[in-house]
């Protein structure tokens, strides 16, 4: 390679984003806060984790993280690992680096990489992390701008790495943490009268620092306003929100918000429709 990190800040942070990353595989970490402290190293603008079904043509995220810094309302990012692989999704190797910079090269394939829906993305690197017969589990850095030479380095040194400790995973922990997200999609379709997010009962089982940010958040506060008042970076508070989506089965803080806020939209119709009764 091209740059090497033998005695650099670089080594030693990959070195202890690789710990903290089989800590979260062995449950003893968050695999969104995780996924958050990789997009700082890589200098990404966005990190995905994601589940394909190769039967049912189905996403499944994981985890997903970005970095959206003076945005009210962060959008979760969506999966270009198709679009990246094309063809090849299937036999791609685990560990292996795939780039959309990739389909401008000679030697890839041709009309595999459709650009009209990645030119907004200055590059997209897709990192296999598991091939089974049923599923493929990938890594994606998305980069608003072109990375760095030096920045892929880094991924290319970690990538084998990250997949062969994802191969080593605690059984289940994957399964469990998507389990939770249909759960709780189905708990709300099911469900005859809707339980607020913030209701004692807890339906989102969120933890008390991820409760509190979303009645923050139902005040009106930005991301930036909460990290002051719980004297935290924002970075913290993004990691939160992650979590959050994924317990709550929404993909940005305009969905969250819709659902913070249904309990109230539900009261004022009712008190609208007596109103029009009585007159």
């Amino acid at each position: 390679m091209s740059v090497s990190f033998t005695n650099s800040a670089g080594a030693r942070d990959s070195l202890n984003f690789v710990l903290e990353w089989s800590h979260a595989l062995s449950g003893n970490n968050s695999i969104s806060k995780v996924v958050d402290q990789l997009i700082q190293l890589a200098f990404a603008d966005a990190a995905i984790i994601v589940r394909t079904s190769k039967l049912e043509k189905r996403f499944n995220y994981i985890a997903r993280c970005c970095r959206q810094v003076g945005k009210a309302f962060p959008t979760q990012p969506q999966t270009q690992a198709d679009l990246v692989l094309g063809n090849w999704t299937a036999t791609a190797k685990s560990g292996s680096i795939w780039k959309t910079s990739d389909s401008k090269d000679d030697t890839a394939p041709i009309s595999l990489f459709p650009r009209s829906k990645l030119d907004a993305i200055g590059e997209v690197v897709v990192v296999p992390l598991e091939v089974k017969p049923d599923h493929i589990d990938y890594l994606e850095l998305h980069y608003l701008k072109k990375p760095r030479e030096y920045e892929l380095d880094l991924l290319e040194l970690m990538a084998s790495t990250l997949a062969s400790a994802w191969s080593r995973r605690v059984p289940g922990i994957i399964s469990a943490r998507l389990e939770q997200g249909r759960n709780q999609r189905l708990r709300m379709v099911q469900s005859e009268q809707f339980v607020p997010i913030l209701d004692p009962q807890n339906p989102a089982e969120l933890s008390r620092s991820e409760f509190r940010i979303c009645a923050m958040l139902k005040e009106g506060m930005t991301v930036k306003k909460i990290a002051q008042s719980l004297s935290v970076c924002p970075t913290t508070v993004r990691s939160h929100l992650s979590s959050i989506f994924a317990k709550t089965s929404v993909s940005n803080q305009v969905e969250l918000l819709h659902q913070l806020n249904r309990k109230a939209d539900a009261e004022d119709d009712f008190v609208r429709s007596k109103v029009v009764r009585a007159g």
